[in-house]
Parts: C-alpha cells; sequence; structure tokens
C-alpha cells in the first residue's frame, strides 16, 4: 500500500495515546484494604474479568480508531482485493499537468516541482492500474493517450512552457474527451503548484464546468496533488509597467520591473 501524503505517517505513535490516557487515570486512585467493605470487593470478584475485558475492548477500539483518522488522512492507494473493496480500478485516469514556469522551482532535494509531479503521477497511476490513461498537458493541443503510467516520467511529450497554465480549458478538454469517449469509471488527477494566475478563479466557467461534470452519467473522482512550498532562492520577475517615450527623433520603451526573491525564514 502507497500513501499520497507519507509524511502524515509520523503521527501513528499517537495511536498510543488511549493507552497513555489510561494508565494516567489508574494512577489517580489508590486502593486501600477496608474491612466493612471486603464483602462488597468479594461479590465484585466475579464480574471483574468481564469488567477489565470490556475496559480493553474499548481502549483497543479507541486505538484503531486514532490509527484510521491518521491512515485516512495519509490517503492510501491500494490494489487487490482492497482496491475492489473501496471501488474498484477505474475504467480512465486523466492527468491534468500545469507546466508552468512555476512548476520549475525547485525544493530542498533539487527536483522541480514538475518533476516530482510526474514521477509521483507516475507511481500512483501504476498502482491504480487503470484500463487508459490520458494526458492533458497542452490548452492548445488535444488529450493524449499513454501507452503505460511510467511515459509521465519520461516528460518527452510535457516538457517545461514558458507560459501560464490554463487550467480551466484543460478540464474542459478532459470533459470533452470523458463525454465523447463514453469513458466508465474515471479519475481526473490534476497536478499544479494551485498559482492564482494559472487558475484564473475569476474566470466566469468554473460553475458551468462543475455542472457539466455532475451531469455526466459515469462517476467522476477528482484527485489533486499540490505542490504549494516556496522554494528558497528562486527569483520572481514581474513587469510592473511598460510605456513608449519619444526622445528627440527616436523613441524608447521604458520598462518597470519588480524583481523578488524567496528566502529561508
Amino acid at each position: 500500500m502507497t500513501f499520497l501524503q507519507p509524511w502524515v505517517l509520523a503521527a501513528l505513535p499517537l495511536v498510543a495515546l488511549p493507552l497513555v490516557i489510561h494508565l494516567i487515570n489508574q494512577r489517580r486512585f489508590q486502593t486501600m484494604p477496608w474491612a466493612a467493605m471486603m464483602f462488597l470487593a468479594s461479590a465484585r470478584a466475579l464480574s471483574r474479568g468481564y469488567s477489565r475485558l470490556r475496559h480493553w475492548l474499548i481502549m483497543i477500539l479507541r486505538m484503531a480508531a486514532v490509527a484510521a483518522v491518521i491512515l485516512a488522512v495519509g490517503r492510501p492507494l491500494s490494489r487487490g482485493w482492497l482496491a475492489l473493496a473501496g471501488g474498484g480500478r477505474p475504467d480512465t485516469a486523466v492527468v491534468i499537468l500545469d507546466r508552468s514556469p512555476s512548476m520549475q522551482q525547485r525544493g530542498g532535494a533539487d527536483e522541480a516541482k514538475l518533476d516530482a509531479g510526474r514521477r509521483r503521477l507516475a507511481a500512483t497511476l501504476a498502482t491504480l492500474a487503470p484500463n487508459r490513461c490520458v494526458l492533458v498537458a497542452d490548452a492548445e493541443r488535444p488529450p493524449q493517450e499513454l501507452a503505460r503510467p511510467d511515459d509521465l516520467a519520461d516528460g518527452a511529450g510535457s516538457p517545461p512552457s514558458a507560459a501560464p497554465a490554463d487550467m480551466l480549458r484543460m478540464l474542459q478538454l478532459a470533459y470533452d474527451h470523458v463525454r465523447e469517449n463514453a469513458a466508465g469509471s474515471t479519475e481526473v488527477w490534476i497536478c499544479s503548484d494551485q498559482r492564482s494566475n494559472d487558475w484564473a478563479l475569476d474566470a466566469g466557467g468554473w460553475g458551468s464546468l462543475r455542472d457539466a461534470f455532475a451531469k455526466l452519467p459515469q462517476q467522476v473522482r477528482f484527485q489533486l496533488l499540490a505542490d504549494t512550498r516556496l522554494a528558497t532562492g528562486n527569483v520572481a520577475v514581474r513587469v510592473t509597467s511598460a510605456r513608449l517615450e519619444t526622445r528627440g527623433a527616436g523613441r524608447e520603451l521604458l520598462v518597470t520591473v519588480a524583481v523578488s526573491r524567496q528566502e529561508e525564514a
């Protein structure tokens, strides 16, 4: 079993928290022999075993509940009978890849966000093993069907781009592909760093696209593989203004830019 958020598993020691609380509560009460109450203690001796068993069962259930919450937050992926119990493998997996310049930022492992996202998506889809895998990496090109999930990691058909990603248009292409090809159960995997200039949330087409996906006869699930970390040492250049001025017999273009650098806190 693999996890989309494996770092959450570091919280698994919290499973022992109910046991620790139980032991602390036991230390709060001291048993003192008292002759007047000895007959009550002997009467309860028969039921003490059942009471102790009940307490242990309750504590085990509490520990299992904590473990279930941690594993659920870790977003597990399963194959085999566990996958069938969770709804079976999807018929089609549609990958929407953000190739904007911000996805070239490098993290602590000296790996670009785009490369890390492609590698994680390839491993995830290899686990899910969908019947078909489709890549949407360009808003101006039709979706591309992949022969195998490992083709994502190669990056041959999805090099970095110098332009912002049109996420709304690429989601529209994914919808058109699912509708026109009569795909079965579909999972849409979105790999992005969620920059506002790529998503254009103020655009007017998001509501209609959401309703269109909801009206599809087949089940469509969305999975977001987001990398919103700000890599240190990167420099961003943004044009704030540009104007053309006449200087004597010639003209000059004056451009004002804002340069920002992300440093460690």
